[in-house]
């Protein structure tokens, strides 16, 4: 097994709690099915990946999402839902991230937007936390398309196999892999630290 360099993080159900299947439900206005098929759906949503890489303002966003997944919930409403959906930190994730040695390059890769980015940072306290932040509205490139690997590899200037991923979606973590990097579906810190322990991030 390679040596790891970096320990590259997404954050939604890896360190950051989205709350339940129903919540994911209501937020995407769509009727609660497996939690492969909600995630598939937003993945490939027009909308979502126009968002998720900067290319529109949240009020358009919502205007397009309501209008794609013919909804009639009131727009506020939905926008409010919206910036509260992340709910915050799981328990032990700041602990988790500094339990890695300081020989490690920690960094996220999210799939994310301006109404949560600031939450994370500040409110969730992630700020500082990481080497390198690359977060999908900033980089203009969303997962799971290959191209945002190939960023990240190039910016972080190591070989895509010292790269350790970890992320919630079957489908990201097959997009990393098929670009060199090692990769691994987690969810939760628990997961996370097996993963990490096993790798011999952690010990």
């Amino acid at each position: 097994m390679p040596k790891i360099e970096v320990v590259l993080f997404d954050l939604g159900n890896v360190l950051v709690d989205l709350g339940t299947l129903d919540d994911f439900a209501k937020v995407f206005q769509v009727e609660a099915g497996s939690e492969s098929e909600l995630w598939d759906m937003w993945l490939k949503s027009p909308s979502v990946k126009a968002f998720d890489s900067g290319q529109i303002s949240l009020p358009v966003f919502v205007e397009r999402l309501l209008k794609e997944t013919r909804s009639n919930i009131d727009p506020h409403y939905f926008t409010e839902s919206f910036i509260n959906w992340p709910k915050g930190l799981f328990q032990g994730a700041v602990e988790l991230v500094r339990s890695i040695p300081p020989h490690y390059h920690r960094a996220v890769l999210s799939n994310t937007n301006d109404a949560h980015w600031g939450r994370l940072l500040d409110e969730m306290g992630l700020a500082g936390l990481f080497h390198s932040y690359f977060a999908s509205h900033q980089i203009g490139l969303v997962k799971p398309d290959l191209n945002v690997f190939d960023h990240v590899i190039n910016e972080l200037g190591v070989e895509p196999k010292k790269i350790l991923f970890l992320d919630d979606n079957q489908i990201n973590v097959e997009a990393a892999i098929t670009k060199g990097i090692q990769a691994e579906q987690v969810k939760g810190i628990a997961c996370a630290q097996e993963i990490l322990y096993t790798y011999s991030v952690i010990k």
